[in-house]
Formats: C-alpha cells, structure tokens, sequence
C-alpha cells in the first residue's frame, strides 16, 4: 500500500537521523548508554483452548558508541524500584540481566501497572545511566483532563466502487482514577463484490454509531455500543446453464438494523434488530420466464435479546407471496400463486408467546403431452393450498387438485387433502391421543385410451387413505394411525410404532455477536517515551499491538505546541497503526493522531486486488488542562452573569445562574459565583452538562440556585474563573425580585349565588415581608374593591355580587400586598408548595322575569281587550317588559284564540326591533300585534309568556301566566257598544231623512195634480 510504505520509509529515516540517550557522558567522546523499554507479549494457555497475554517486563540498555568485535560491557550493576499504591513491590533481587552482544538486557519477574513508577539504573565501566518512568495506560492519561476527538473510517486500494465512510467525534475525561470514553458519529458502507450478474450490493446509512466506556484505573466498569441505520440489500447468485437460470436473487429494503451491546461488572446485554422488505426471485422466475419464481416480501422482522448465556427475546416475523413459474410443454408456461406465506414466532424469557405459520394458494394450468404416438391436452385447477398452524397446533391442512385431459386420451384425476373431523385415537400402544383425522384422496380416471400402439400403460386408479396425526408441529412421528379404504368399501388399519413422541417446543438459546469487548488497542505503557522504545500493548487479547517508537518532535495539537512521539505498530497478519502520542506534561501518554489500517488481498481470475481498511483519528479539542506554558496563557475574560429564566424571587424560589466565559485557549477548568452575600456561599458552575447545563463546553457555565431569603434588589458577587494556570476574579451584578405574596387557602360562603346576593369571604396568605393588605378585586366585571379585615391570621370580610359578572364558576380575584408594596393579583393556592387553581364561586344564572304585561288599541294602553259582535276583527298591541342580566336570546307569547287560526297552541315570537308594532327598538320592551275575532266569548282568558336568555335559562312555568279581561262591545254595561253609545243621533238622522222623504212625496203630488187641472 503506497501510503503505508511511504509512512515506514519516512519513519525509519528519522529513527536513523534521531539521538536517544537518558544521560550524557560527563565528557564529550565519553560512552553513553539509554535504557530502552523493551516490552513484549508472552502467551499463557489455560490447559484448555483458552489463550490469553501477560508482558515480559523487560528493558534494554544501549551503548553509544556500540561495542563491536564481540566486547560487551564491563562490571555491571542494575538497580532496580517498582512502587505501586505507595508500596514497593520490587527491587533488585526481583531483576535478572543478561550482558551480550555490546547490550544488557533487565528482565523484572513483575508487571507495569497503570499508576505504577519503575527506577531502572545501570552502571558499569564505560557509562552510567538510568530511567524514571511513570506507567499510565495507551491513550489514557494519568492527570486529570477532558478532550474531545474526530473520527474516520475510510477505504483503500479499490477501484470496484466499494467504499466505507464515517465521521464521528469523541469525549475522553478522566476525574481522579474514573476515565470516561464515548464517540458518536455516523456514516454509510458500501460494499459491491459483484462479478458480472452475480454476487453482493450492500448499502447501508448507518445514522448512529455509538460507544461509551468507563474505567477504573485500568479496569474496565462499563461499556455500551450501539449502532442503528438502515440501506438496502442485493444479493444475486442466478447463473446461466443449459437447462436455464439457477440460484435465486434479493433486492431488499432494509428500514431499521440496530444492535446494542452493553457490558457492566462482568454482565452483557446484546440485543440486535432487522426490518425490512423486499423482492425475490429463484431460478430466474419473473413474469415472462419459463420457470423458478418471484415474489413480494413485504415484511420481515428480525429481534433478539440476550442477557448473558440467556435469550430473553426472539421475534421473527416474515410475511411474502410468490408466484412459481412451470413449463406446461410445447412453449406454454403458465403460474401458480401462494397469496400468503407466514411465519411468526414470539419468544420470551423460554416461552413461546406466539407461533403462527399460514401457506395459503392455488391457481390454474395447463400443458400439452405430446410425443409421436399420442397427444393429450391436460388442463386443470387447484382451488385451494392452506397449511396453517397456530399456538404450536395445526388448524388447517387442505390441498385440492382438480383437473382432465383430453385428446387421444380423456379422462380426469384429483387430489384431496382435508381435515374432516377430530377427535380422540388410540395409538399403537393403546393410549389414547387428541388427532386430527386427515383425508387423503387421490384419483386417476380414464374415459377413452389411444388408438393405436402406445409407450404407455392407461388405467384408473383410485386411493382414499385417512391419516390419524396430533395437531401438536413440535411432536416427532406425528401419525399415529392409517385407514386404507379399499374400492369394495374394505379398511385397512396400520399404527406406526412410537407415535407419537412428545417434544416440547426448545426455546431458543443465546447467540452472542461480540464475543471480546468492542474496543481498540489498550494495555499498560509508558507516560514519556524515547525513541527506540518498544512495548507490547496486551489488555485486549484480540487486539495485540507491538509498538516501536521512531521519534520525538514538535507538533501542533488544537493549536498548541506540544511534544509529540512518533511511533508505528503492527498488530499480526496484514494489519498495522501509525501516529503520535503527546509527550510532555499532563496529557502525556495521549494519542495525539493515529492511523489503523488492515489490508486484505483479492486473487480474483490470476489478478490481485489489495484492500484496506483505514481508521484515522486525532485530538480536535482539549478542554482541560492546556498544553501551553503559564506565559503563553490567556486569562479567561468574564462576559455576562444572569438567570436563564430572566430572574430569580426571593422566598424559595430556583433559577439557572448561566455565565458566559471568553477564554481564548478554551482551556477553563472551572467557574464559581460567591453568594455569600444571600446566605448561599460560594456556588460551583458547570459546563459539562450537569447541574442544569444545556449544552456541554459552549462556554456558558451554569449551576441551579434556589433562594430562600428575602434580600432583593441589586446584588454584586465575585465571579471567579479558573483555568489550568490562572485564576481570575471579576465583579459582576445580578438582581433578586421580590417574589409576590401567595394565597394559601380561600373559602366562600355561600359557594353558589346569583348576582345581588353578598357573600362571606375568608383568605389565608402568606409573605415573608408580611401581608398588608388583602382585597375581593372585582372592578373588571363592574363591582367593587372589597377590602378585608385580619383576624386570628385569617383576611375575611364580605363582598357583593356585581350584575356583569357571567354565570358558571367563576374565579374570584384577590389582591395582596405585601409589607415591601408588592401586589399580586392571585387565582391559585399555594398549599402543597405549588400553585393550583383557587375554589371558584359558582354563580347560578336567573331566569328572564317578566315585569309587566300591557295591551295598546289604536295606540293607547287599555284594561281590556274588546271583542267586536260582529264583522271586522278588532287589532290590539301585547307588550311585555322583560329583563335578564345575560340579555334575553328570545321572547314568546302562547295567546290561545286569540292567535291566527291553526295557532292558537303554537308560541308566537315578540319583537324587540322597531318592527311589528314595536314603538321603541332595544328597550326591553317585548310586542306582539293579534286581531280579536267577533267570535270569542267574553270574559278572562290566559295567555302565557316566556323568554330564554343567553345561557338558554328561560322563564319558569309559573312566572308565564298572565290573564286578559275579552269584552264583547254589544253586551251592555261597561263598554256598550258603539251603535248603543250614539242610538240617540242615529234616531234624530232617521226622523230627518224620513222627514225629507215626506216632503219631496208631496212636491211630486201637487206637480201632479196641477197637470190634471
């Protein structure tokens, strides 16, 4: 691989190119000598087929100028110290040295731990040396720090269009001797091993690849990995014979495949998940070809759970149809469906919950048999395939073949396969059994024969069989009789030995997908390295890595310059790692870049192809502490302090106290805000997302406060912001309100009124400044401010209820003010410490009342209704005052006869508009016109009248009568009528007329007369 060549090559030249020595010689041209870790991997087998890997604890020491032409050193000392927790574990007596070749090599009959130190000396005649060295573990630092890093997975070598692609970020975080480790990212793969028409096409998004560990010192507690995407599938292995297509393809959507694997003290959790759908095809089956099938899968579910050596859930779920294409001879083909195919099976905890399978078919064919002595036409039908099983129990087994031929041969056959009944069977033992009795038919008939010579034999055949089978599809030798029912009616019984045997269902048993930890290289290696160092990193069996140590330069991380060792490693095989691990100060031991990459050869028709997998990481921020020196430091600057809810009250209340930090190194280890000055002390602040933190390393640091005080006002705390060299202090402002009184309790009496009535009212609130006063506020629906008056740590006093306030329950407003002048509006008690809606008061709505009733004639306002004897009718005016708080929706008048015909039972509506004899418009004042007929009686009469209200409250039954006095105008007395009242002109009109009539009579007589004079 070029990369990796070209990596080696530049590595070697600065080994060659670097001097590595410990201790100088006092004189220059003097021997010197460096002591070099010279770690490796010894293999333990446990007797068994368990292999695992300790290190061989063993240091070189090198001379400078080397020893040639066989000398070695001269009187040799090795000193030796190894400290763990404090205690010294080893010493000289635990080292052997072997002085060869111009070289010493120290062997320790000890391990490096993480956390130990190791002192090695050596002395002899040409030079002394020695080593300090502090073992921590491979990427692990041992002071405290926080980190964040960038990840890639990538591919090389492949030109096929294969291609794998990930981009995630990492957090490392060591507090103490917990060190905690997550990455997240995610990415596609894409995987093509086509050759021509066949092999694999996988595709696949994964939306969330996830890692979190946890360690104690080099233990490890915790580890959760999960991955979950989705893609699609292709796989074809179709290939082209001389008697067509063979193999079968998928093409698949696969819409979720998640796994998670979660370890934690010794115990792991797996659980893994696949759904999708799809299309399949076997032996080049579609709708056009001449055999194999094709089909629609339109679901499959794929779940598991395993807890340790236990399976705690298996669900497999597959639903499809397919079409099977067969060649009917002659060229026809033709297809037969299977409209549903089932299975389902539900595990859980070593039950079976579900289990359910369905095959469920049928359809037409038809062919021709044709060779040089006959031809037979045969066509035919299966209405119906159905194989279904439930709960572990068959409940359906029927397939029925129909069909004829015809030609030089005719005839019909038939299959038939049926549950006809159930019941209970003796097997061949006797013990009776639970079965299904099966009916198994099939029939070959024969109703004209070739004429001629023929190759083959034409008879009828004719077999009925009954099969006794319990219904259970986990038992073995399920038939536990056959009935052979012979043509001349005879029967035939056989029992099978050994049937049935019982089986139990077998649950299924745990599958692990991970066998080791899902983890890189890790194990126990120096803090500060020297070129030529080399060590074996071993606390992943599967993953070992030997590392060799080229050089030390000066590098950039996150902006920073810092030391750096160059190093390259080979983990075994064709798979190897590259980078550089800080070398200096506290983040010593830190991976600063790594490259990993496995390389496997393709030998695909005499060519070989080379592929590798390619990691690639590196360090993309460092949150603490910083790798610079106190003088290139830039103090943290303060930007802002305040409350993320806007403010916070006095008496209890919490808030978020959110500052906004600006240091230009990012390199902040912590913030805290004195409030001594509230009674709360120095409070710390975190931007690590606890403690209310919203967003992890935004600079905004943030601690929850409650405040149980009463100071308010402007306050002015100490902000101090510390980072890995420096701490600065800075003065800021923050403001306390003073939170408003609470209402604890409130009580009405009565607790349901109308509007008008008075109502006894008692309040109970508390404040820390005092309660000064407490009202009813009711000015917002036209009442009063009814101030209540304290007695026995109670506020009580009485209050009207104003006409504008509507009906239903009704919060009441109290106003309290406390002894500080903050005024509250309040409609919640506090009594439980948290607010809740207040009792309300219930107002009851009033129905319309009817005021007054008056009739008008001719305009004018009458006592009674006047009847005419005879003739016209006579036209009266009903008005009616009504009144209702809410506004009356509708008013109504039931006036018996005195209603047009057909009306008399009908409620007539009255207007308040100005229209229908209405005087004024919107005055409440209700009117209805009606014309007395000549043929109503005199006397009183009822008449009723109603009104409803917005709330559609209506006027009470007994509220509606009303009576109105009818008087006839010819009946005498009171109110005669008007020919009685004017009898006197009438007379003296008719004796003047008659009067006139005798004068002109006369006139005409004597005119007469005189003409026969």
């Amino acid at each position: 691989m070029p990369r990796a060549r070209q990596a080696l090559v530049i590595l070697a030249t600065l080994l060659i190119s670097t001097q590595a020595s410990m201790v100088l010689a006092e004189e220059e041209g003097q021997t010197t000598c460096t002591v070099l870790v010279d770690w490796d991997a010894e293999e333990h087998w446990d007797g068994g087929w368990n292999l695992s890997y300790d290190i061989l604890h063993r240091y070189l020491v090198v001379f400078d100028p080397p020893f040639t032409g066989g000398d070695t050193p001269t009187s040799v000392t090795i000193g030796v110290e190894q400290h763990r927790d404090e205690v010294q574990i080893a010493d000289d007596s635990n080292a052997t040295f072997i002085n060869a070749g111009g070289e010493i090599d120290i062997v320790l009959d000890t391990e490096p731990q993480f956390g130990d130190s190791v002192y090695i000396s050596v002395s002899t005649d040409q030079a002394f040396c020695s080593r300090d060295l502090s073992i921590t573990n491979w990427n692990q630092p041992m002071a405290d720090h926080e980190i964040t890093r960038e990840t890639t997975w990538g591919m090389e070598g492949d030109e096929l269009g294969d291609s794998i692609d990930f981009e995630g970020r990492g957090w490392q975080k060591r507090t103490g001797d917990i060190l905690e480790s997550n990455e997240l990212g995610n990415g596609t793969l894409m995987l093509d091993s086509m050759n021509g028409t066949q092999g694999l096409i996988l595709a696949l998004n994964l939306e969330t690849i996830w890692l979190n560990e946890t360690y104690d010192g080099v233990e490890l507690l915790q580890q959760d990995f999960e991955m979950r995407g989705n893609g699609s599938l292709f796989l074809n292995t179709n290939e082209e014979g001389t008697d067509g297509s063979s193999g079968f393809s998928v093409d698949v959507d696969v819409h979720e495949v998640w796994v998670l694997r979660s370890w934690q003290q010794g115990s792991s959790t797996e659980r893994f998940l696949i759904d999708g759908t799809g299309w399949l095809s076997f032996n080049g089956g579609d709708n056009n070809s001449s055999g194999g099938g094709y089909g629609q899968l339109s679901s499959f579910y794929w779940e598991t759970w395993d807890e340790d050596d236990r399976r705690r859930l298996q669900h497999l779920q597959l639903e499809a149809n397919a079409s099977l294409r067969l060649d009917g001879g002659s060229g026809e083909y033709f297809s037969f469906d299977l409209d549903e195919f089932r299975i389902l099976e539900r595990w859980e905890d070593g039950i079976r919950e579900q289990q359910h399978s369905l095959i469920l078919g049928g359809g037409d064919f038809g062919f021709l048999i044709d060779d040089e002595f006959f031809e037979v036409e045969v066509n035919g039908t299966i209405p119906v395939i159905h194989f279904e099983s439930q709960g572990g129990e068959t409940i359906a087994e029927t397939i029925r073949v129909d069909g004829t031929y015809d030609g030089d041969a005719e005839g019909s056959f038939g299959l038939i396969r049926r549950i006809v009944d159930s019941g209970t069977q003796e097997n061949a033992t006797g013990q009776m059994f639970e079965v299904d009795k099966i009916e198994n038919e099939f029939w070959f008939n024969v109703s004209a024969t070739p004429i001629g010579p023929i190759t083959e034999e034409w008879e009828a055949e004719h077999n009925l069989t009954y099969e006794y089978t319990v219904p259970q599809t986990d038992w073995w030798n399920r038939t536990i009789r056959y009935q052979y029912i012979e043509d001349n009616g005879t029967t035939n019984n056989e029992y099978p030995e050994y049937s049935p045997i019982i089986v139990q269902p077998q649950s299924p048993d745990a599958n692990r997908i991970f066998e080791n930890h899902i983890s890189r290289e890790t194990g126990a290696a120096p803090e500060i390295l020297v070129p030529g160092d080399s060590f074996a990193l071993v606390g992943n069996d599967a993953l070992i890595l030997s590392v060799e140590v080229m050089s030390v330069v000066d590098g950039v991380m996150d902006g920073h310059n810092v030391t750096l060792a160059e190093w390259i490693g080979d983990y075994g095989g064709e798979a190897y790692a590259s980078g550089s691990v800080v070398n200096e100060g506290p983040l010593a031991g830190l991976l600063n870049e790594v490259y990993r990459w496995i390389q496997i050869s393709f030998n695909e028709n005499g060519t070989t192809e080379d592929l590798a997998f390619v990691e690639y990481q590196s360090v993309d921020r460092v949150l603490s502490p910083s790798v610079i020196s106190e003088e290139e430091n830039t103090a943290p600057n303060l930007i802002s302090v305040g409350f993320r809810e806007g403010r916070i009250l006095t008496e209890g209340d919490s808030a978020h106290l959110e500052v906004l930090v600006y240091d230009f190194d990012t390199d902040v280890t912590a913030v805290s805000v004195d409030l001594s000055e509230i009674g709360l002390g120095i409070v710390e602040l975190s931007d690590s997302g606890l403690q209310g933190d919203h967003t992890i390393h935004d600079d905004i640091w943030t601690a929850l406060v409650t405040y149980e005080g009463l100071q308010h006002g402007i306050i002015e705390p100490t902000v101090t912001m510390d980072d890995f060299w420096v701490s600065v202090s800075e003065d800021a402002s923050i403001e306390i309100t003073n939170a408003a009184p609470r209402m604890m309790s409130l009580q009405f009496s009565p607790d349901s009124v109308i509007r008008g009535d008075t109502v006894d009212v008692s309040v109970t609130a508390v404040d820390g400044h005092g309660v000064e006063s407490v009202s009813v506020d009711l000015l917002g629906v036209g009442g009063d401010l009814s101030q209540l008056v304290e007695m026995d740590g109670a506020w009580i006093g009485q209050f009207m209820v104003p006409s504008g306030i509507s009906p239903g329950e009704r919060a009441i407003p109290i106003r309290i003010t406390d002894g500080d002048g903050e005024t509250v509006i309040a409609v919640h008690t506090h009594s439980a410490g948290f607010p809740v809606d207040a009792p309300r008061l219930t107002i009851e709505n009033e129905a319309p009342t009817i005021e007054s009733l008056t009739i008008l004639r001719n305009g004018e306002i009458v006592d009674t209704v006047h009847v005419p004897s005879s003739g016209d009718p006579i036209t009266h005016l009903l008005e009616v005052t009504i009144h209702d708080p809410d506004g009356v929706s509708s008013a109504q008048a039931k006036i018996g006869r005195l209603a047009p015909i057909g009306n008399s039972e009908a409620w007539l509506l009255m207007v308040d508009d100005g229209t229908g004899g209405d005087r004024v418009a919107e005055d409440g004042v209700y009117s209805l016109l009606f014309d007395v007929r000549s043929t109503l009686p005199e006397g009183n009469m009822t008449i009723e009248v109603r009104a409803t209200d917005t709330y559609l409250s209506t006027t009470p039954f007994n509220d509606q009568q009303q009576t109105l006095e009818l008087e006839k105008l010819n009946s005498g007395g009171n109110g005669g009528s008007w020919i009685s009242d004017n009898s006197m002109m009438l007379i003296a009109v008719g004796l003047a007329l008659l009067l006139l009539i005798g004068v002109i009579a006369v006139a005409i007589s004597m005119r007469n007369s005189e003409s026969e004079w």
